[in-house]
């Protein structure tokens, strides 16, 4: 993976720490600047970037500096054995001291994905220490995204996703579902070990790439992660990212000697419900008087807040699941406030023409109808727009309905050109049979249409 999320600054509010045995007394260190450690509520891209990036430059900055041995529980830390390196106490020394807020916030939060985590792992036979790693990589907010477009709480750039079966595309972005990422995020890791049978080596190439890892490997003749990083063969950032990892691993075994707590694992009360899409989580909402915000934690991988065209599985609080599995086979036809409703195309109409009468481009009508180019449909083929069904005649009444009369037209010739009888064309324009035209004359020449919020 690339351009990944290294070290977690996101807090929403200051945690305590209450521990019963304090924390070693901090090591002095090469005196260096104060990262400023935003807030969650507050955190820009550019601003969780240039945080990363500062944090990483202030681990490598500390590699050969001398650095006391951490106290580690070795039983804790038993399923990855943890090397003992210089830049993995730096890392620890900057984690307990400048960072703590933040590493605190990332390991109170980490206990809500605990769970379904360790399940993960085991399944997949990978060591438990693994499910520490999206402390460094997202601060287990399934909606982080990086400069590089890397997304969700294992960070997986769009390529990657798709090859471990996520599904990523306008409706749909798996990697926000924090139990089907976590398990791409699984099979990926255990791929990654089988090629390099060495932990430091698998993360740094879950970083960087593998590619790059062997590449590395190559020019330099290093047999482990460590040579790489003392020829500064690696990236500055994957150079920080696997010490990362280990220090955090430390605190992790034993959090009370360094003065942070591990967040409780928690169980989720709610129940999967089969519904047909498309559909608001909006109208699900109100269907099951639960509150919206709710239901998009539950489901963070809907990206436009609706459930996509066909049947899916929602996540609905339990006290709510039975009212809505009870209409789930009606609600599409009952949300008549879906941004979102089928049209089919009629003879000489195209993308560009209604991404213009809508207001949008043409690449999200691409995107969002899964085609593979602008001109992969045409006349007679059902898509899915982002406009209320209410709305969209209108929309279309001020684009391309009407003709202007030429010199020469008659009632027959307009009529055929645009697919209507000459009745038809009467009939819409509220005109009788002996009607003169006139050049320059404007005639409606497409009924107003009729859509509908529902299925194709």
């Amino acid at each position: 993976m690339k351009s990944r999320a290294v070290v977690l600054l996101v807090a929403v509010y200051a945690v305590a720490c209450a521990t019963s045995t304090p924390p070693p007394k901090p090591v002095a260190a090469v005196p260096v600047s104060k990262p400023r450690t935003p807030s969650a509520a507050k955190l820009q891209a550019e601003d969780y970037q240039r945080a990363l990036e500062n944090a990483y430059n202030q681990i490598v900055a500390r590699e050969g500096k001398p650095v006391a041995e951490p106290k580690v529980d070795v039983e804790a830390a038993a399923s990855i054995p943890i090397p003992d390196h210089p830049t993995i106490r730096g890392a620890l020394q900057y984690f307990t001291t400048d960072l703590k807020p933040s590493i605190q916030e990332s390991l109170t939060r980490s206990g809500k994905y605990k769970k379904l985590i360790d399940k993960a792992l085991d399944d997949y036979k990978l060591p438990r220490g693994l499910a520490y790693l999206p402390v460094i990589e997202s601060a287990y907010i399934p909606t982080v995204t990086s400069r590089a477009g890397a997304y969700g709480i294992w960070q997986f750039m769009p390529e990657t996703a798709r090859d471990y079966g996520l599904r990523v595309d306008w409706w749909v972005d798996e990697r926000a579902d924090p139990e089907r990422s976590t398990r791409a995020a699984a099979a990926y890791l255990r791929d990654l070990y089988r090629q390099f049978n060495d932990w430091p080596l698998a993360l740094a190439a879950y970083n960087a790439g593998p590619g790059r890892i062997r590449r590395a490997m190559q020019s330099t003749n290093a047999a482990t992660f460590w040579e790489l990083l003392d020829n500064a063969a690696v990236p500055k950032e994957t150079r920080g990212y696997v010490p990362t990892f280990f220090a955090t691993l430390t605190i992790a075994s034993d959090p009370a000697t360094y003065g942070f707590r591990l967040g409780q694992p928690l169980d989720f009360d709610h129940k999967p419900v089969e519904v047909e899409g498309p559909l608001s989580l909006r109208y699900l909402a109100s269907v099951g008087k639960v509150d919206e915000a709710l239901l998009r934690e539950l489901n963070p991988s809907f990206r436009q807040g609706i459930v996509p065209p066909g049947k899916a599985t929602v996540r609905i609080p339990s006290k709510a699941a039975d009212a809505v599995a009870a209409r789930a086979s009606t609600l599409k036809n009952e949300d008549a406030n879906i941004a979102v409703c089928s049209y089919t195309l009629r003879e000489g109409e195209s993308l560009k023409r209604l991404a213009r009468a809508l207001g949008t481009d043409v690449d999200t009508l691409v995107a969002m109808n899964n085609l593979r180019s602008a001109t992969a449909i045409g006349e007679g083929d059902s898509i899915y727009l982002p406009v209320r069904a209410r709305e969209l005649g209108a929309l279309l009444s001020h684009s391309d309905s009407y003709y202007a009369v030429k010199k020469g037209d008659t009632l027959y010739s307009i009529a055929k050109s645009h697919s209507l009888t000459v009745d038809e064309l009467l009939d819409l324009n509220q005109l009788d049979s002996d009607h003169m035209l006139h050049p320059g004359e404007r005639v409606r020449v497409t009924a107003p249409r009729t859509v509908t919020a529902g299925g194709m």
